[in-house]
């Protein structure tokens, strides 16, 4: 993924993660797709992507993160200094 979308996304997490179950863009990030897979590689999700940003800047459980607006700006300034996402 490109480095501007992901730090976007990063930005927008804490928001997401609180939002009511109910809300589309919840909704659309916790969605897990039903059916049956196209045969070879698996294409990787953009969900997957970003935990695996979150992993290169050794980030753990970072739904727990977002509760704190503090924390998560210091993961964010991380994330923006890092040259490898």
């Amino acid at each position: 993924m490109e480095r501007p979308f992901i730090l976007l996304f990063f930005s927008c997490m804490p928001d997401i993660e609180r939002m009511e179950k109910d809300r589309v863009p919840k909704n659309i990030f916790a969605q897990e797709l039903e059916g049956t897979r196209r045969r070879g590689r698996s294409r990787k999700r953009w969900k997957e992507e970003v935990e695996r940003d979150l992993q290169v800047l050794g980030v753990r459980r970072w739904r727990e993160l977002v509760a704190d607006r503090e924390k998560w700006k210091d993961v964010l300034r991380q994330a923006k200094a890092h040259s490898g996402l």
